[in-house]
């Protein structure tokens, strides 16, 4: 018999944050990792990268880390800026349809 394929669970940031701060009050790894149906190697992940977890929740606002599920930031905050501002600029002029 093949063992069984757990499905693949993605966590949000703010997710990963509440895995953190209950791991540094001494919750174990393997009730958590039941808690939020992950293995028990993700949540020793995250244990790794608190740091990490941590002043990636602290830069988002609070709407974003309940949706996000990456940390991956732009690799030139510059030109993110930039383009953000010309997004919004552009969605508020009427003629201009997005998607979505």
């Amino acid at each position: 018999m093949l063992p069984t394929e757990r499905k693949r669970v993605l966590l949000t940031v703010e997710q990963k944050f509440q895995i953190v701060s209950r791991i540094e009050v001494g919750e174990i790894l393997t009730k958590l990792s039941k808690e939020f149906g992950v293995g028990i190697s993700t949540v020793g992940d995250r244990r790794r990268d608190s740091e990490k977890v941590k002043k990636f929740y602290a830069a988002s606002s609070g709407k974003s880390a309940k949706l996000r599920k990456t940390m991956k930031c732009a690799n030139d905050e510059e030109l993110n800026k930039v383009l953000y501002k010309w997004f919004i600029f552009r969605k508020g002029v009427k003629e201009c349809k997005y998607p979505g």
